[in-house]
């Protein structure tokens, strides 16, 4: 599978939480975003809010 670019724009205090996260768990704050965005995607899966792909 492909790799895309998506931008985001987001206040700055949560870059920074997210940056904090991306620290401690020694991951790039990419790395980390997309982390967070396959979790969030698993659990809508699961509830069924969107299918499978």
């Amino acid at each position: 599978m492909a790799k895309v670019t998506v931008t985001i724009y987001m206040e700055e205090e949560d870059k920074e939480a997210l940056q904090q996260l991306a620290d401690a768990e020694e991951r790039s704050l990419s790395q980390m975003a997309v982390l967070i965005l396959k979790r969030a995607i698993k659990q809508a899966q699961n509830d069924r809010t969107i299918t499978p792909q």
